[in-house]
Protein backbone atom coordinates (compact mmCIF):
# COMPACT_ATOMS: atom_id res chain seq x y z
CA UNK A 1 0.00 0.00 0.00
CA UNK A 2 2.62 2.28 0.38
CA UNK A 3 4.00 2.33 -2.84
CA UNK A 4 0.23 3.12 -4.23
CA UNK A 5 -0.11 5.78 -1.43
CA UNK A 6 3.72 7.52 -3.15
CA UNK A 7 2.29 6.77 -7.15
CA UNK A 8 -1.53 8.17 -6.59
CA UNK A 9 0.57 11.17 -4.50
CA UNK A 10 2.56 11.67 -7.43
CA UNK A 11 -0.01 11.05 -10.34
CA UNK A 12 -2.18 13.96 -8.00
CA UNK A 13 0.34 16.47 -8.36
CA UNK A 14 1.61 15.49 -10.95
CA UNK A 15 -1.71 16.14 -12.80
CA UNK A 16 -1.96 19.23 -11.67
CA UNK A 17 -5.75 18.81 -10.65
CA UNK A 18 -4.55 20.24 -6.98
CA UNK A 19 -3.92 23.58 -8.21
CA UNK A 20 -7.70 25.12 -8.55
CA UNK A 21 -9.12 23.74 -5.39
CA UNK A 22 -5.68 24.36 -3.24
CA UNK A 23 -5.05 27.75 -3.92
CA UNK A 24 -9.02 28.69 -4.09
CA UNK A 25 -9.37 27.85 -0.34
CA UNK A 26 -5.82 29.67 0.89
CA UNK A 27 -7.25 32.63 -0.90
CA UNK A 28 -10.78 32.50 0.37
CA UNK A 29 -9.09 31.95 4.17
CA UNK A 30 -6.64 35.11 3.15
CA UNK A 31 -9.77 36.89 2.56
CA UNK A 32 -12.03 36.46 4.95
CA UNK A 33 -9.15 37.11 7.72
CA UNK A 34 -8.25 40.51 6.16
CA UNK A 35 -10.53 42.12 8.84
CA UNK A 36 -9.86 41.49 12.66
CA UNK A 37 -12.43 40.93 15.60
CA UNK A 38 -14.55 38.86 13.93
CA UNK A 39 -16.41 35.92 16.06
CA UNK A 40 -15.11 32.68 16.26
CA UNK A 41 -17.58 30.14 15.81
CA UNK A 42 -19.18 31.73 12.80
CA UNK A 43 -16.07 32.28 11.09
CA UNK A 44 -15.08 28.88 11.30
CA UNK A 45 -18.62 27.76 9.96
CA UNK A 46 -17.31 29.35 7.21
CA UNK A 47 -14.27 27.60 6.56
CA UNK A 48 -15.30 24.80 7.14
CA UNK A 49 -18.51 25.06 4.52
CA UNK A 50 -16.34 26.08 2.02
CA UNK A 51 -13.61 22.96 3.04
CA UNK A 52 -16.99 20.56 2.06
CA UNK A 53 -16.90 22.13 -1.52
CA UNK A 54 -13.26 22.08 -1.47
CA UNK A 55 -12.93 18.19 -0.52
CA UNK A 56 -15.62 17.33 -2.32
CA UNK A 57 -13.91 18.59 -5.36
CA UNK A 58 -10.61 17.12 -4.67
CA UNK A 59 -12.03 13.91 -3.71
CA UNK A 60 -13.80 13.95 -7.49
CA UNK A 61 -10.37 14.97 -8.84
CA UNK A 62 -8.23 11.98 -7.35
CA UNK A 63 -10.74 9.24 -8.07
CA UNK A 64 -10.31 10.74 -11.84
CA UNK A 65 -6.37 10.20 -11.90
CA UNK A 66 -6.66 6.26 -14.14
CA UNK A 67 -8.86 5.68 -16.80
CA UNK A 68 -10.36 2.14 -17.40
CA UNK A 69 -7.53 -0.21 -18.07
CA UNK A 70 -5.15 1.65 -15.38
CA UNK A 71 -7.81 1.19 -12.68
CA UNK A 72 -7.22 -2.68 -13.72
CA UNK A 73 -4.07 -2.56 -13.47
CA UNK A 74 -4.15 -1.56 -10.13
CA UNK A 75 -7.09 -3.80 -8.37
CA UNK A 76 -4.39 -6.46 -9.76
CA UNK A 77 -1.65 -4.95 -8.31
CA UNK A 78 -2.73 -4.52 -5.20
CA UNK A 79 -5.13 -8.08 -5.36
CA UNK A 80 -8.19 -5.91 -4.06
CA UNK A 81 -10.66 -3.39 -4.76
CA UNK A 82 -11.64 -2.23 -1.50
CA UNK A 83 -7.17 -1.49 -0.90
CA UNK A 84 -7.75 0.12 -4.08
CA UNK A 85 -10.99 2.23 -2.61
CA UNK A 86 -9.22 2.39 1.04
CA UNK A 87 -6.48 4.22 -0.80
CA UNK A 88 -7.62 6.63 -2.13
CA UNK A 89 -10.32 7.98 0.51
CA UNK A 90 -6.78 8.19 2.70
CA UNK A 91 -5.24 10.17 -0.55
CA UNK A 92 -8.24 12.18 -0.10
CA UNK A 93 -7.54 12.76 3.98
CA UNK A 94 -3.77 13.44 3.09
CA UNK A 95 -3.95 16.04 0.77
CA UNK A 96 -7.48 17.66 3.00
CA UNK A 97 -5.84 17.75 6.05
CA UNK A 98 -3.47 20.69 5.92
CA UNK A 99 -6.17 22.80 4.66
CA UNK A 100 -7.97 21.86 7.73
CA UNK A 101 -5.06 22.61 9.96
CA UNK A 102 -4.68 26.03 7.95
CA UNK A 103 -8.27 27.03 8.49
CA UNK A 104 -8.42 26.76 12.32
CA UNK A 105 -4.58 27.93 12.99
CA UNK A 106 -4.51 30.59 10.64
CA UNK A 107 -7.01 33.07 12.55
CA UNK A 108 -5.25 32.15 15.89
CA UNK A 109 -1.75 33.03 14.72
CA UNK A 110 -3.24 36.29 13.61
CA UNK A 111 -5.31 37.04 16.33
CA UNK A 112 -7.93 37.58 14.12
CA UNK A 113 -10.74 36.88 16.72
CA UNK A 114 -12.47 39.23 18.93
CA UNK A 115 -11.88 36.70 22.03
CA UNK A 116 -9.82 33.93 23.03
CA UNK A 117 -10.43 30.36 21.47
CA UNK A 118 -10.93 28.11 24.40
CA UNK A 119 -10.58 24.33 24.25
CA UNK A 120 -14.62 24.00 24.20
CA UNK A 121 -14.11 26.45 20.85
CA UNK A 122 -11.65 24.49 19.50
CA UNK A 123 -12.79 21.41 19.72
CA UNK A 124 -15.91 22.02 18.56
CA UNK A 125 -14.01 23.54 15.31
CA UNK A 126 -11.64 20.56 15.04
CA UNK A 127 -15.12 18.29 14.82
CA UNK A 128 -17.00 20.68 12.68
CA UNK A 129 -14.00 20.89 9.85
CA UNK A 130 -13.26 16.93 10.13
CA UNK A 131 -16.88 16.26 10.21
CA UNK A 132 -17.00 18.62 6.42
CA UNK A 133 -14.19 17.31 5.08
CA UNK A 134 -14.98 13.70 6.05
CA UNK A 135 -18.87 14.54 3.85
CA UNK A 136 -17.18 16.44 1.34
CA UNK A 137 -14.84 12.74 0.56
CA UNK A 138 -18.13 10.88 1.16
CA UNK A 139 -20.18 13.13 -1.27
CA UNK A 140 -16.89 12.94 -4.09
CA UNK A 141 -16.45 9.59 -3.34
CA UNK A 142 -19.96 8.51 -4.40
CA UNK A 143 -20.08 10.44 -7.71
CA UNK A 144 -17.03 9.82 -8.88
CA UNK A 145 -16.34 6.22 -7.62
CA UNK A 146 -19.79 4.60 -7.98
CA UNK A 147 -22.34 3.79 -11.04
CA UNK A 148 -23.21 7.57 -10.26
CA UNK A 149 -19.89 8.56 -12.43
CA UNK A 150 -21.28 7.63 -15.48
CA UNK A 151 -23.82 10.32 -15.25
CA UNK A 152 -23.62 13.28 -17.18
CA UNK A 153 -23.98 15.85 -14.42
CA UNK A 154 -22.36 14.35 -11.73
CA UNK A 155 -20.13 17.01 -10.68
CA UNK A 156 -23.13 19.48 -10.75
CA UNK A 157 -25.30 16.74 -8.57
CA UNK A 158 -22.25 16.29 -6.03
CA UNK A 159 -22.57 20.16 -5.49
CA UNK A 160 -26.15 20.18 -5.26
CA UNK A 161 -25.99 17.49 -2.11
CA UNK A 162 -23.24 19.84 -0.71
CA UNK A 163 -25.99 22.98 -1.04
CA UNK A 164 -28.83 21.30 0.56
CA UNK A 165 -27.02 19.61 3.19
CA UNK A 166 -26.19 22.98 4.28
CA UNK A 167 -29.77 24.67 3.97
CA UNK A 168 -31.25 21.88 5.27
CA UNK A 169 -32.45 23.55 8.24
CA UNK A 170 -34.08 26.40 6.91
CA UNK A 171 -35.91 24.25 4.71
CA UNK A 172 -37.19 21.79 7.30
CA UNK A 173 -38.59 25.39 9.01
CA UNK A 174 -40.19 26.49 5.89
CA UNK A 175 -41.63 23.13 4.75
CA UNK A 176 -42.07 20.37 7.71
CA UNK A 177 -42.67 17.88 5.28
CA UNK A 178 -39.12 17.65 3.80
CA UNK A 179 -37.88 16.45 7.40
CA UNK A 180 -37.60 13.15 6.70
CA UNK A 181 -36.34 13.09 3.20
CA UNK A 182 -33.85 15.15 4.46
CA UNK A 183 -32.36 12.48 6.79
CA UNK A 184 -30.78 11.40 3.57
CA UNK A 185 -28.23 13.94 3.70
CA UNK A 186 -25.39 14.48 6.43
CA UNK A 187 -26.64 16.46 9.21
CA UNK A 188 -24.49 19.01 8.19
CA UNK A 189 -27.24 22.51 8.31
CA UNK A 190 -28.00 21.24 12.15
CA UNK A 191 -24.12 21.80 12.87
CA UNK A 192 -23.66 24.84 10.79
CA UNK A 193 -26.82 26.20 13.37
CA UNK A 194 -24.57 25.38 16.34
CA UNK A 195 -22.07 27.55 15.10
CA UNK A 196 -24.02 30.18 14.39
CA UNK A 197 -25.41 30.85 17.91
CA UNK A 198 -23.03 32.64 19.22
CA UNK A 199 -19.13 32.03 20.61
CA UNK A 200 -21.05 31.12 23.91
CA UNK A 201 -21.15 27.55 23.15
CA UNK A 202 -22.59 24.90 25.72
CA UNK A 203 -22.17 21.57 25.04
CA UNK A 204 -25.51 19.75 25.43
CA UNK A 205 -27.20 16.56 25.15
CA UNK A 206 -28.07 17.47 21.64
CA UNK A 207 -25.12 18.36 20.13
CA UNK A 208 -23.40 15.67 21.76
CA UNK A 209 -26.66 13.70 19.63
CA UNK A 210 -25.72 15.34 16.36
CA UNK A 211 -22.56 15.06 16.44
CA UNK A 212 -22.63 11.14 16.86
CA UNK A 213 -25.62 10.94 14.58
CA UNK A 214 -23.44 12.57 11.83
CA UNK A 215 -20.41 9.96 12.21
CA UNK A 216 -22.82 7.00 12.46
CA UNK A 217 -24.46 8.37 9.38
CA UNK A 218 -21.14 8.88 7.42
CA UNK A 219 -19.61 5.26 8.66
CA UNK A 220 -23.19 3.87 7.09
CA UNK A 221 -22.66 6.03 3.86
CA UNK A 222 -18.89 5.14 3.21
CA UNK A 223 -20.44 1.57 3.62
CA UNK A 224 -23.07 2.19 0.73
CA UNK A 225 -20.18 3.83 -1.27
CA UNK A 226 -18.44 0.65 -0.90
CA UNK A 227 -20.91 -1.85 -1.71
CA UNK A 228 -21.84 0.60 -4.63
CA UNK A 229 -18.36 0.63 -5.64
CA UNK A 230 -18.12 -3.18 -6.02
CA UNK A 231 -20.72 -3.71 -7.42
CA UNK A 232 -19.69 -1.25 -10.15
CA UNK A 233 -16.31 -2.86 -10.57
CA UNK A 234 -17.50 -6.51 -11.23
Amino acid sequence: MKGFFIYQLLSYFRSLKWIPPVVVYFIWVFVFYTYQGVPILSSYAVTSITLLFISTWITMGIFSLENESEKQLLFVQLSSKLRYLCGKWCICLLVVIPLLIFAIFYPILIQAFKLPVTPIHFGFTLYGHFYLALSGIFVGSLFSATGFAQKKYSWLAAMLVNIITIVSEGMIERLTILKWPLYLFPPIGKLISYFQEGDEIILNNEILFVSIWGMVYLILGFVIVTQLFLRKER
